[in-house]
């Protein structure tokens, strides 16, 4: 039942016939314990003595194959008897009398006192016990096991605890006890340093002076033992391998140490000299000196004291530590790939903003990876808890607590992307996960990582709003086309239908005909502008003016305009101007105009009855500026509250069933906001469904210095405007070159006309011209192409520019042709008259 745990050198009695699959069952035992061992070091430092102990017999049941065991420390009690104090337990099995066997009940903390079992002989002995038949070992108790091994766990000598390991199912063998020994050191070791240092770093000293002992323990026998006199001379030598001397034994006796160790002679000289004058112990270890034995030495050099009737004598301890010394250099490196893997790792975490978190099921034990503390603006020395709902915004608490509630009851992972507020108060977008992990198909921990995906989520966020935006202003659109197609259509038909019956009817008085003719002419053109007015708003093209202008005859005019509109829908239209504002102020005349006659024209558009107010109020004033509230007040059905703030965007109004009744296309009030904008104003509204609305802004004016009023602009007679002058029109329209030669009889100029600049260059090289009237856009030669030709053959010819394209890009081009005269089509006649009349001989 005791079992030697040195039984001496059985290498040379290895058979060959016990098969290769033995020998690599025991290596990979061996290969087992040496990283129990190398963990122990690393649990002390990082983990309590109760839960080190509780995963040493884990490991240490799943490397013996056992079923059960039990891990205590021996204590007495006050009749100096000794009792084990249970540290860890695991499976024990069911029995009736498992408490009478023990002493105590099978659970940590216990005291087992039943010393005439297996493990009572353990502790009395202080020797390895093992056993495959407990029943005939166990006379004075009942058996409850069906085989056991225990291992005592020595510290300087004394027993202090033991290792039970019980029930394998084939029984335990001998080789074991020398494998489990180490580990029950160097635990017995490391347990007695965790409890009386307080110091990490004497705890890791310690830790390396217990390694170097460890090492010195895990050889049964040392391999060569030598006796050496003061003289350094050999006198005897003990060898169980007699392979591992480089010479043969009785050639080293008798001989120095100098004729002997070769290339290591001076240094075992060195250590053999300190030795003798300390009487210090000596370590040193060395490679052998056989270039062709990879075998590495430890060497132990002990003073043995002189007596009476002998000298003083060394005995030099040499053991072959060649596995020792691959196993260290394969475990530095080990440790070096683990740094470096621990180091990437960490690097890849602060990259991707991402931190892991574990929860041991076991011990309850929560770790947070230095990214968590991180994400969550926290100190390092904070206790990281599993339930962190506190961390979570009060809106996604929900998620992450039932996410969390269904890992624990169902073991069922997640993936939830929910806001997350640090304790510094930060709201970021994070991504959290958890899944169960599994040791020996039973659930031990819940692992998972938190990864900050905020500029992630955001853009996405965003990118959603700009998507919803984007359908927003597709849909707008697409309102808006329709819109203007019904616009543009219905006054193009009232001008095709109105042309066929002056046509049907050529000798009818059609001056009403004439009249909504010219009328559905002018909306048509109030809508291009419209739309051109906008694109070079947008573009930045549109610069205002500052010209002395008379405000109130400004508010006169727009309301003349209005009047026949407002009568005819049975409304009135008034207008006031506070009497202080000033006779004349510098601004924009046209586009103010332009807002004013926007606003008024929508209050009329959308007022059924009542009256409609325009009212200009001077809210200050100084020496050289004024600032003049303009307000536009209506009784008409009003605006829903909902969409107040998005009718002044491009292509929005009311409602579908608005525009059906009303009309219009949605540009009017988003061209006014832009021109107020210009302006360095703001417009508001103020309205009430079913009751009217009120548009505001204010707009400061500078005052002129003096008191003159503009000259009126004369009145143009285009008879006899150009006589005498040749003019030529190229044209490529035929309608638009036949109104032009008619204009241009009327002033008594000689026409020449030419449909492209191509033609245009033939009539120049034929006959010289006054002027030249042009278009833009042509089939061979265009307009920008023709204009240098112009200047060159006929440097005297004015240029004057007629065309439909009135882009801020085309405008830009023609002034850097210097074309200082552009007339945009559509055009009025008295326009073209007014240009002309500079040109008057």
């Amino acid at each position: 039942m005791l079992a030697n745990p040195f039984p001496g050198n059985n290498s040379g009695n290895l058979k060959l016939e016990d098969g290769f699959d033995a020998l690599q069952t025991t290596l990979c035992r061996q290969q087992n314990a040496l990283d129990i061992v190398s963990r122990l070091h690393t649990s002390f430092i990082d983990n309590k003595p109760s839960q080190v102990c509780q995963e040493l017999l884990l490991q240490l049941i799943a490397l013996t194959e056992s079923q059960s065991g039990f891990i205590g420390e021996i204590e007495k009690d006050y009749n100096n008897l000794p009792h084990l104090v249970v540290q860890a337990i695991s499976n024990m099995p069911s029995h009736s009398d498992v408490q009478q066997y023990f002493g105590a009940r099978p659970e940590r903390g216990q005291h087992f006192t039943n010393l005439s079992t297996l493990f009572g002989t353990v502790i009395l002995t202080g020797q390895p016990v093992f056993s495959n038949h407990p029943a005939t070992d166990e006379p004075y108790t009942t058996a409850i096991f069906q085989s056991f091994l225990g291992i005592p766990i020595i510290l300087q000598g004394e027993t202090i605890g033991l290792i039970a390991l019980v029930n394998k199912p084939a029984g335990y063998d001998l080789p074991l006890i020398p494998l489990l020994q180490p580990i029950a050191l160097t635990y017995g070791a490391l347990l007695h340093n965790y409890r009386t240092q307080s110091c990490r770093e004497r705890l890791e000293i310690t830790n390396k002076q217990l390694s170097s002992e460890l090492h010195a323990l895990t050889a049964s026998l040392d391999d060569i033992v030598f006796e050496v006199d003061e003289n350094k001379v050999f006198t005897r030598v003990w060898c169980n391998q007699q392979h591992l001397l480089f010479i043969p034994e009785d050639e080293i006796v008798g001989k120095a140490m100098a004729d002997t160790l070769g290339e290591h002679a001076y240094a075992f000289g060195k250590l053999a000299d300190t030795l003798l004058q300390t009487g210090d112990p000596q370590n040193y270890e060395y490679a052998d000196i056989r270039q062709d034995m990879p075998y590495w030495y430890a060497v132990k050099m002990r003073l043995i004291p002189a007596t009476d009737n002998t000298p003083r004598r060394i005995l030099l301890l040499i053991q072959n530590i060649t596995r020792r010394k691959h196993s260290e250099l394969e475990l530095r490196q080990l440790n070096a790939d683990y740094a470096r893997n621990i180091q990437i790792l960490d690097i890849t975490q602060q990259m991707g903003l991402i931190g892991g978190w574990e929860f041991n099921l076991v011990t309850g034990q929560v770790f947070w990876t230095k990214q968590v503390y991180t994400i969550r603006e926290l100190p390092e020395n904070f206790m990281p808890v599993y339930h962190d709902l506190e961390f979570y915004h009060p809106e996604d608490k929900h998620l992450v607590e039932t996410a969390k509630e269904q890992l624990l009851r169902y073991h069922q992972q997640y993936c939830i992307d929910l806001r997350h507020i640090s304790a510094k108060g930060t709201v970021k977008w994070v991504r959290t996960t958890g899944i169960p992990v599994y040791t020996n198909d039973r659930l031990t921990q819940f692992r998972g990582i938190i990864m900050d995906i905020d500029k992630q989520k955001k853009a996405e966020l965003e990118l959603e709003q700009a998507r919803k935006t984007a359908e927003n202003a597709a849909r707008s659109r697409s309102e808006f086309l329709s819109v203007m197609s019904h616009e543009i259509r219905t006054p193009l038909n009232a001008i095709i239908g109105i042309s066929g019956i002056m046509k049907d009817e050529p000798c009818t008085d059609h001056s009403e005909l004439l009249h909504n003719l010219r009328f559905s002419a002018n909306h048509l053109l109030g809508l291009v502008n419209d739309i051109l007015d906008l694109s070079k708003i947008e573009a930045g093209k549109v610069t205002l003016e500052y010209i002395e202008l008379d405000l109130r005859d400004i508010i006169q005019g727009i309301a003349g305009n209005y009047q026949p509109l407002a009568t005819a829908k049975g409304l009135q239209l008034n207008t006031k101007v506070d009497d202080n504002i000033p006779a004349h102020v510098l601004g924009d005349s046209v586009r103010l105009g332009q807002i004013l006659n926007n606003l008024l024209n929508n209050a009329i558009k959308f007022t059924n009855e009542g009256c409609v107010c325009l009212t200009l109020q001077l809210e200050k004033t100084s020496a050289d500026a004024a600032s003049i509230c303009f307000t536009v007040t209506d009784t008409g059905i009003g605006i829903p509250p909902e969409i107040q703030e998005r009718i002044f965007e491009t292509f929005v109004q009311g409602d579908s069933a608005t525009t059906r009744e009303y009309g219009g296309t949605g540009l009017g009030l988003s061209i006014t906001r832009k021109l107020v904008e210009l302006m360095n104003s703001r417009i508001t509204v103020d309205s009430t469904l079913h009751q009217g609305t009120t548009f505001r802004f204010s707009v400061s004016f500078n005052t002129p210095a003096g008191t003159a009023v503009p000259e009126a602009a004369p009145v143009i007679i285009p008879e006899n405007l150009l006589t005498g002058m040749r003019m030529l029109v190229v044209e490529d329209n035929k309608i638009n070159r036949k109104v032009m030669q008619l204009q241009l009889n009327r002033t008594g100029a000689a026409v020449t006309l030419a449909v492209n600049g191509k033609e245009a260059v033939l009539r120049m090289q034929e006959q010289t011209f006054d002027g030249v009237m042009l278009d833009l856009h042509m089939p061979e030669m265009n307009g920008y192409e023709t204009i240098p030709y112009i200047k060159q053959m006929q440097p005297h010819a004015f240029i004057i520019v007629l065309t439909a394209d009135i882009m801020p890009d085309a405008v830009e081009r023609l002034q850097e042709l210097s074309i200082r005269d552009i007339l945009p089509k559509p055009y009025k006649a008295e326009e073209l008259y007014r240009l002309l009349h500079s040109y008057k001989k």
